[in-house]
């Protein structure tokens, strides 16, 4: 079976691209690609053979390269295990063009990032198994000789062997990658930005969030203020560090730096006293809680260990110094407290972490656009972007190799990131196909419960008549009980907005605030109101496809209004929802005032509005019958004109589907009866949901 991403992709890839990257299948493909022949030597873009996957391996088709230091690093001569001649290149976006035998995790047409940390996921892998470490060894040996896993190369020219370079040879029109080294993104994505992160960037977030966990309140002092630097700056901001300082020799830096989140930034060259050790210590008496050496060179790996904080201060190198270069210090340093670390990617187990790493970019709250300063158009233009990194004002120039066949998505607008009760509450605006027009949603994402610990299964909670996504986030007392069994919540609005029908802010319970969770066919409310679609197809689509959650397991709820959503939701789609339940739900709405209104106004007439009637459409359902939970308080109003119970409870009798309908003595139909009983809602579905054991 397809994942959600691999058949999001294939929607949208047309099929006259599938078919091209089909054509191609077992064959040798003649492509161009920028071959290093030699150490020192501008690249040479001519036309390489390379031949299809063997078993293990996946040939893609590059869509975008950037070009990272390492990749001069070595053309410039120092890198040790820089062999000649070879295809450069490893910060990129793909598509996969053909697997060899044995390969599942991907399939033709996916969209990956190749990574040159792979992660083979074997239970006998004590280092991919480990939460510790992402260095799986797997076929490290065979990487560093410049093969493929099994000791040959893929790659040639005229019958000439030419060298894979860290498993990736991304400088080219066409590539092989072992599977382990596939990491499967969203096909949305904008592959011109991501390829940024298969190495540098996502290497200096790693640095942060996985080697030394950066904690707020923090001290941060960064050496080196390129790329890799400004990344490590970026990530100790969001993880609300107190202080940053940024060091470079280059004033210039300092400006993006500061946008970048630096406090303040430090000429080591130039400072007052010439001494940048004495400096920084002038700054924080004891030292940094976490310094991170961003340079590669030596010298600066020891000065940002000696300003470490005394005691705790954690020092991590992440540059990569030059072949032969040995770091040193007084053990003094070291038996005072201050310990030495270092990083490879950034610690992210990369088929796993990076498209999540993609979801966070997606959702706009680690924007790549800032490092991207120069753009180049075709493979034949990767010299000149070599040029612009070597002139020192670039941070990443991008190389637009092929077109992918894919449109990005429009991507959704970040509102709101707010940390609450084990998790984060994100609200977030986006274009919906659906009612054609920007919708509100809010999500509620649980902390990850430990590293290798599967996505959370979603619940999604429909709001009732009046109420945005704004409601229940904040009065219905979810979150300690979500966050503590790990379920992610998803709120969305109850109705379109700003749409300009004219009538639709005529009533509370009809138009704007009042959707009733129905595709409306009437002239007036058919271009907007597609509530029910939103809820069932494309917000889900949208959730699966932008947060680290799982696709398949899903529950639902809702209250008046909402509740109504719910049960149809389920009732319409056997077997979407593990579980559903509801709060005071509008049972029977064919048979009440305000479904009256609603099927009337949105579908033309009262009969039409049966298809969207719980009490009617249980009497014929056929599926997976979980028990629907619903609490309805004996003082609320509404219950016997707008909501019947009853009416669904019998009719559930009749056709032999299990409910359990609990009358809350004294309890209204407010919030506050909804914040009472949540607990128990969330603990419904957590059963259901395989959080908890089934009682």
């Amino acid at each position: 079976m397809l994942s959600s991403f691999s058949r999001h992709c294939t929607r949208k890839m047309s099929s006259a691209m599938l078919d091209a990257l089909k054509a191609t299948n077992g064959q040798t493909i003649t492509c161009k690609a920028a071959v290093a022949w030699e150490a020192k030597k501008p690249l040479d873009v001519t036309d390489i053979q390379v031949a299809p996957p063997k078993a293990g391996e996946v040939r893609v088709k590059i869509i975008s390269n950037a070009l990272c230091h390492t990749d001069i690093y070595t053309l410039d001569g120092h890198d040790p295990e820089g062999l000649f001649p070879c295809v450069l290149g490893h910060e990129a976006a793909a598509i996969v063009e053909s697997v060899g035998d044995g390969v599942t995790s991907v399939v033709v047409g996916d969209v990956v990032i190749p990574c040159y940390t792979p992660e083979c996921k074997k239970h006998d892998c004590i280092f991919c198994q480990s939460p510790k470490t992402n260095l799986c060894p797997s076929i490290r040996s065979t990487q560093g000789q410049g093969l493929m896993p099994d000791g040959t190369s893929r790659l040639s020219k005229d019958g000439k062997q030419i060298f894979h370079f860290m498993g990736c040879s991304t400088f080219a029109e066409y590539a092989v990658i072992a599977e382990i080294s596939a990491a499967k993104i969203n096909p949305g994505a904008d592959l011109d930005k991501m390829c940024l992160l298969g190495c540098g960037v996502a290497t200096g977030w790693g640095a942060v969030f996985n080697n030394t966990k950066v904690e707020p309140g923090t001290t941060v002092a960064v050496f080196g203020l390129g790329a890799l630097g400004l990344s490590v700056i970026q990530a100790a901001k969001c993880a609300g560090a107190r202080y940053i300082v940024g060091v470079d020799i280059n004033d210039a830096k300092f400006v993006k730096a500061v946008e970048m989140g630096a406090t303040e930034c430090v000429n080591s060259m130039t400072c007052e006293g010439g001494d940048v050790k004495a400096w920084l210590i002038g700054k924080e008496k004891w030292g940094y809680d976490y310094t991170f050496d961003c340079t590669g060179n030596v010298n600066v790996m020891r000065t940002a260990l000696e300003v470490a904080h005394r005691g705790w201060g954690e020092s991590c190198v992440i540059g990569v110094a030059a072949a032969g270069k040995e770091i040193s210090t007084r053990p003094f340093q070291l038996v005072t407290g201050r310990n030495w670390k270092g990083t490879a990617f950034g610690g992210w187990k990369s088929r796993t972490e990076v498209p999540k790493l993609v979801q966070t970019v997606m959702r706009g709250e680690m924007p790549l656009e800032p490092y991207i300063t120069h753009t180049f158009q075709g493979l034949e233009n990767v010299n000149a972007s070599i040029d612009a990194l070597h002139g020192g004002e670039c941070l990443r120039a991008v190389v637009h190799i092929s077109d992918s066949g894919l449109t990005p998505s429009k991507l959704p607008k970040l509102k709101g990131n707010v940390r609450v009760d084990g998790g984060w509450m994100k609200q977030l605006s986006h274009w919906s196909e659906a009612c054609n027009c920007e919708m509100t949603f809010s999500v509620f994402l649980p902390d990850q419960l430990a590293r290798g610990a599967p996505p959370p299964p979603v619940l999604y909670y429909l709001s009732g008549l009046t109420c945005s996504d704004e409601n229940a986030r904040t009065k219905a007392n979810f979150a300690a009980e979500a966050g503590k069994v790990g379920l992610a919540v998803v709120f969305p609005d109850t109705s379109p907005r700003g749409v300009n029908i004219p009538t639709q802010d005529d009533s509370w319970d009809f138009g704007s605030g009042a959707g009733f969770y129905v595709d409306a066919t009437t002239e007036a409310w058919s271009g907007h109101y597609k509530m029910y679609t939103y809820i069932t197809k494309e917000l889900p689509e949208l959730i699966s496809g932008i947060f680290p959650v799982d696709p398949h397991r899903r529950s639902i709820t809702g209250h008046s209004m909402g509740g109504h959503g719910a049960m149809i939701a389920h009732l319409k789609n056997p077997g979407m929802y593990s579980s559903v339940s509801a709060f005071a739900p509008i049972c029977n709405p064919s048979a009440v005032p305000w479904g009256e209104k609603a099927f009337t106004g949105y579908l033309g007439s009262v009969d039409a509005g049966k298809a969207y009637d719980a009490t009617e459409l249980v009497k014929s359902y056929s599926g997976p019958k979980p028990c629907i939970l619903i609490d309805q308080g004996t003082a609320d109003g509404f219950m016997n004109n707008q909501l019947k119970p009853g009416n669904f409870s019998a009719a559930c009798g009749e056709a032999g589907y299990p409910v359990q309908v609990r009358m809350q003595p004294l309890y209204d139909h407010s919030y506050y009866f909804i914040a009472t009983f949540m607990r128990d809602h969330v603990d419904h579905h957590a059963r259901a949901l395989g959080l908890r054991p089934k009682l």
